[in-house]
C-alpha cells in the first residue's frame, strides 16, 4: 500500500492575518479567523483586527455576529474593548430586529468585550426593544435605569428620553408622550430637534394637528431650529387629515425658513398629497420649484405623479409623464404600469389600456395585480368575452396564482354583466378545489343569484360560508334581504334580518333601508313603521333613503298627513333633499289628487336652482295633471320639457298619449306615435296597449274621416277553417319561420274580439298596424309591416275590455331585429285569423344572451 498522504502545513500566521484583513466577504473573513484560532490557539489575534471584523459583520452580516462573540472568550489572551465596540454590536442587533441577541450581548459585555455598559449601551438596548415593538420590555428596562446595571446607577440622558418618546408615539399613547415631553424641562433636559420632530410626527398621525403646529411655532422660542424632517411629518399629517389650508401654511413656512430646505422626500409628500386633493395647478407649481432647485425626480416621484393623474381621470397627462420617464432612462416599475392600466380602464379606454398591458408583459413586470385590474376593467366595459379569455390566460401563467381578489373580481364582474350561471360554476369549482374565497366573493355571488331570482341557490351559498370558514357580514345579509324583497317574500326577508342579529352581525343603515323599502312595496306599512322605530331605538339615524321609502309607503297607504309630516321633519332637520325625494313627494301628492300642492313643490324646485326638476319630475306631474283633468296645464308642462333643455323619452310620450286618449283626442295621440317613430324612439308594449285600448273603445267615432286602407284579415268562420287544424284546437299565438325566436307568450283571441276586429274599429286598428312604407306593386294589400307587440296588445286589450280577462305578457327589453320573414297566426277554436309579414317586425324580443353564449348556435328558443 502506498504511504498515506500527510496534511499540508497550515498557512503561516501572517498569511491568515492578511486573508482576514483583505477578504471582501465578512463571513469568509470570520471563517479564516476561526481557522486561525483553531490552529494557533496560543497566538492572540491583534485587537484592531478583531474590532475591524466586528464592524464589518455589524454592517453586512449581523446574524453572524454571535459567532464572533462566542469566539472571543476562547482566546487565551482576551482583548479588552471600549464601550464603542459594545455600541457597534448592540446597534447592529437593534437594526436587525434581534432584541434577544442584543439582551444576551448586553448581559455578557464584561466577559466578552471586557467593558461595562454605559448610558450609550443602555440606550442601544432600549432602542432594540422599541424597534422590535416589545414595548413592555422597553418600559421595564427604562424603569430599571434608576437601579442601574452591574451595581451602577445610570442617569437617563436626552437620547434615552427621545427613544422612550418614540416608543410612546409608536403605540399611540400620546397623552403619556406629551406628559414626558413637558417633564423634560423640570428634569433640566432641553429637548432638541429630534424630540420635537418625534412628538410632532406622533401628533400628526393621530390628527392632533393644532398641537403639532403649536410645537412648530414653539421651536424658535426654545432656540431649536426645525429641520426638514419636522416639516415633512407635519405636511404628511395635514394631508392625511384633509387640512389643505394647514398644508399650505406649513409649506409656506418651510420655503421661507432659511435653516431648512425641502428635500426630495418633501416634494414627494407634497406631490402625492396635492394629487389626492386634485389640486393640479399647485402640483405644477411644486414640480417647477423642484426642478428649479436642481432636484431630479426619482422613480417614486414619477410614480406618485402617474398614480395621481390616473386617479383624477387625466390619463393623457399620465401617459405624457410615462413618455418622459422613458426619455430619462429611469426603470419603470410594476406599480406605474398598474396605475396606467387601471386609469385607462376606468376612463373606458380599454384599447389603450391593452397597450400598457402589453408593455408590462414585454418588460417582465406583469403581475397578479395587473391581471386583476385588467379583468375588472374589461368587465366594467362590458367586454365579458375578453375578460374570460384573460382569466383563461391567467390560469396558464405559472408565475401568477389567482388569489381571493381575482376570484372576487371575476365573480362580481360576471354577475354584474348578467352571467350569474357562469359565475356560479366558477364559484363552485373554486370551492371544491380548496381555493380561498373571501367575503366579497360570497357577497357578489349571493347578490348575483338573488338578482336573477335563484334565491334557493343564494341561500345554499350562504349556508356554506360557515363550513368554509368565512363569517357572513352585513353585505351578505343585505344581499339576501334585498333578494327576498325583490320577489315580495318579505317574511323570509324578516327572518334573515332576525338571523343576522342571532349570528352576531349588527345591521347597518342599508339593512334597515332595504327592509323598510321592501315592506312598503309589499304594502305592509305597519311592519315597515315597526322596523323604522326599531332602527331609531338601536341608535341609527334615518337618512334620506329611509325617509323616501316611508313617505312613499304612507302615500300608498292613503296616510297623506303622516307623509307630509315626515317631509316637514326632513326640512326641519336640514337634510339635503335631492330631486328623487321631490319626485316621491310629487308622485304621492298627485296620487292623492293634490295636484295643486304638487305644482307648488314643482315651482319650488325651479326657483331654488340647486335641485332642478328632471324628466321623471315632468312625467310624474304631467300624469297627475291628466288624471285630474288639468289638460291645458299638462299641455303647458309638455312644452316646457324641451324649453328646459330636456328630451322626452318613451315614458313621457306614453304619459302624453294616454292623457290625450283619456280626453277623446285619439287622433292627436296617433300623430304623437308618428313623432315617436320619427325620432327613433322604440315604442313599448305600454304604448301599443294605450292606443289599442283607445281605438277599440272610441275608434269608430274618432277615425270615421280617416282615409285609411282597409285591413283584410283572412278568416275562417262558421266552422269553415282554411288554416291548419291544430290552430283551431289549441288557443295560442303561433309564430312560424325566422320570427320564432322573437315570439311572444300565448294570447287568446275571444270570439267577441274577433267580431270586433271586423267591426267599425278595424279601420282605426289598421292605422296602428299600417305599413310604414307603401306596399310594392307585386305585394298583396293585406301584407303589412307591424309589431308583434301590437297584435298582443290588440288581443289583450280587447279581452280585458269586454271579458275582464287579462293576457298581456311580461315582455323583456327590446332591440332592433335582424331582417327576417315569417307569418304570425292567431288562433282560437271558433275563429282563426292570419296576418302575413312582408318585412321584419318593428320590434322583437332578444334571445337570452347568457343562454346564447353557453349554447352557441343551438341556443335559439323553441317555437
Amino acid at each position: 500500500m502506498p504511504p498515506a498522504k500527510l496534511d499540508p502545513d497550515p498557512p503561516p500566521i501572517h498569511r491568515l492575518l492578511e486573508l482576514i484583513k483583505s477578504e471582501p466577504d465578512a463571513t469568509a473573513a470570520l471563517a479564516h479567523l476561526e481557522l486561525l484560532v483553531s490552529t494557533r490557539p496560543a497566538f492572540p489575534p491583534p485587537q484592531p483586527l478583531l474590532f475591524h471584523l466586528l464592524r464589518r459583520l455589524a454592517t453586512s452580516s449581523p446574524f453572524h455576529l454571535p459567532r464572533l462573540l462566542n469566539l472571543l472568550p476562547r482566546l487565551r489572551h482576551r482583548p479588552r474593548f471600549s464601550e464603542s465596540a459594545a455600541l457597534v454590536v448592540l446597534s447592529a442587533f437593534s437594526r436587525a430586529i434581534m432584541p434577544d441577541a442584543a439582551l444576551d450581548a448586553f448581559r455578557a459585555l464584561p466577559s466578552i468585550l471586557g467593558c461595562n455598559p454605559g448610558i450609550r449601551s443602555h440606550n442601544a438596548l432600549l432602542d432594540a426593544f422599541v424597534r422590535a415593538r416589545r414595548f413592555s420590555d422597553a418600559d421595564a428596562f427604562f424603569a430599571s435605569l434608576s437601579h442601574g446595571a452591574f451595581g451602577r446607577r445610570i442617569a437617563p440622558n436626552l437620547q434615552t428620553y427621545n427613544i422612550v418618546l418614540r416608543s410612546l408615539c409608536a403605540r399611540g399613547d400620546l397623552d403619556r408622550a406629551v406628559t414626558l415631553f413637558d417633564s423634560l424641562r423640570r428634569r433640566q433636559v432641553a429637548p432638541d430637534c429630534i424630540t420635537y420632530s418625534t412628538l410632532m410626527c406622533g401628533l400628526a398621525k393621530q390628527d392632533r394637528l393644532d398641537h403639532a403646529l403649536d410645537l412648530l411655532d414653539e421651536m424658535p422660542r426654545s432656540r431649536v431650529q426645525p429641520d426638514v424632517v419636522c416639516y415633512n411629518a407635519l405636511l404628511g399629517g395635514c394631508f392625511k387629515a384633509g387640512e389643505f389650508e394647514k398644508v399650505m401654511r406649513v409649506w409656506d413656512k418651510l420655503v421661507k425658513d432659511p435653516g431648512a430646505r425641502p428635500n426630495l422626500a418633501t416634494y414627494n409628500v407634497m406631490l402625492d398629497g396635492l394629487c389626492k386633493f386634485g389640486r393640479f395647478k399647485e402640483v405644477g407649481e411644486v414640480w417647477e420649484r423642484m426642478v428649479a432647485n436642481n432636484l431630479q425626480p426619482d422613480v417614486i416621484t414619477y410614480g406618485i405623479l402617474i398614480h395621481g393623474l390616473c386617479r383624477s381621470g387625466d390619463v393623457d397627462g399620465a401617459a405624457r409623464v410615462y413618455s418622459e420617464i422613458i426619455k430619462t432612462g429611469l426603470v419603470i416599475d410594476a406599480a406605474m404600469y398598474n396605475s396606467l392600466v387601471k386609469g385607462f380602464c376606468q376612463a373606458g379606454r380599454v384599447q389603450e389600456a391593452w397597450k400598457f398591458w402589453d408593455s408590462a408583459g414585454f418588460a417582465g413586470l406583469r403581475n397578479l395585480r395587473t391581471y386583476n385590474i385588467m379583468i375588472k376593467g374589461l368587465f366594467d366595459s362590458g367586454m365579458v368575452d375578453e375578460a374570460i379569455e384573460l382569466w383563461d390566460l391567467l390560469e396558464k401563467d405559472v408565475a401568477c396564482i389567482p388569489d381571493t381578489v381575482t376570484f372576487g373580481t371575476l365573480i362580481h364582474g360576471l354577475c354584474q354583466n348578467g352571467f350569474a350561471n357562469k359565475a356560479f360554476t366558477i364559484f363552485e369549482e373554486a370551492r371544491v378545489s380548496g381555493k380561498q374565497l373571501d367575503v366579497f366573493s360570497y357577497s357578489s355571488m349571493i347578490n348575483g343569484l338573488c338578482n336573477v331570482g335563484r334565491l334557493v341557490d343564494a341561500v345554499k351559498v350562504y349556508e356554506k360560508m360557515d363550513k368554509d370558514g368565512c363569517k357572513p357580514n352585513s353585505h351578505i345579509y343585505n344581499a339576501l334581504i334585498s333578494g327576498f324583497c325583490q320577489v315580495y317574500r318579505t317574511s323570509d326577508a324578516v327572518r334573515i334580518y332576525s338571523k343576522m342579529a342571532d349570528n352576531g352581525c349588527s345591521p347597518t343603515v342599508i339593512t334597515y333601508n332595504t327592509l323598510i323599502d321592501g315592506l312598503c312595496k309589499a304594502e305592509k306599512y305597519q311592519e315597515a313603521s315597526s322596523v323604522a322605530r326599531e332602527m331609531v331605538e338601536n341608535g341609527f339615524t334615518p337618512d334620506i333613503t329611509t325617509y323616501g321609502s316611508l313617505i312613499r309607503g304612507l302615500f300608498s297607504d292613503k296616510k297623506i298627513d303622516d307623509a307630509l309630516s315626515i317631509w316637514k321633519q326632513i326640512l326641519y332637520k336640514g337634510l339635503k333633499v335631492d330631486v328623487m325625494m321631490h319626485n316621491i313627494l310629487i308622485h304621492g301628492l298627485c296620487s292623492a289628487g293634490k295636484v295643486d300642492e304638487a305644482l307648488h313643490v314643482f315651482s319650488d324646485m325651479k326657483e331654488k336652482k340647486n335641485c332642478p326638476p328632471n324628466l321623471v319630475t315632468y312625467n310624474t306631474l304631467m300624469d297627475g295633471l291628466y288624471e285630474t283633468g288639468y289638460i291645458d296645464k299638462a299641455a303647458t308642462l309638455w312644452t316646457s320639457i324641451t324649453e328646459d333643455g330636456l328630451e322626452p323619452d318613451i315614458i313621457s310620450y306614453n304619459t302624453r298619449i294616454k292623457g290625450l286618449c283619456s280626453c277623446d283626442r285619439i287622433h292627436e295621440g296617433i300623430q304623437l306615435l308618428d313623432e315617436v317613430l320619427s325620432r327613433g324612439i322604440i315604442p313599448t308594449v305600454i304604448t301599443w296597449n294605450i292606443l289599442v285600448r283607445a281605438v277599440i273603445k272610441y275608434g269608430p267615432i274618432q277615425t270615421q274621416s280617416c282615409n285609411l286602407p282597409p285591413l283584410h284579415l283572412r278568416c275562417c268562420e262558421d266552422g269553415i277553417c282554411n288554416c291548419k287544424p291544430e290552430y283551431c284546437h289549441e288557443p295560442k299565438l303561433a309564430v312560424d319561420g325566422p320570427t320564432a325566436a322573437h315570439s311572444t307568450p300565448p294570447a287568446v283571441l275571444s270570439p267577441t274580439a274577433a267580431a270586433l276586429l271586423h267591426s267599425a274599429g278595424r279601420r282605426a286598428l289598421a292605422r296602428l298596424l299600417r305599413p310604414r312604407s307603401p306596399p310594392l306593386d307585386n305585394e298583396e294589400d293585406d301584407k303589412f309591416e307591424f309589431s308583434v307587440y301590437a297584435v298582443a296588445a290588440v288581443l289583450s286589450a280587447a279581452d280585458e275590455l269586454f271579458f275582464g280577462v287579462r293576457h298581456m305578457p311580461m315582455l323583456p327589453p327590446l332591440r332592433p331585429p335582424s331582417p327576417s320573414r315569417g307569418s304570425v297566426s292567431i288562433a282560437h277554436s271558433r275563429s282563426c285569423f292570419q296576418l302575413t309579414l312582408a318585412s321584419p317586425p318593428l320590434l322583437h324580443i332578444p334571445a337570452d344572451k347568457e343562454r346564447g353564449r353557453e349554447q352557441g348556435s343551438g341556443g335559439r328558443r323553441r317555437r
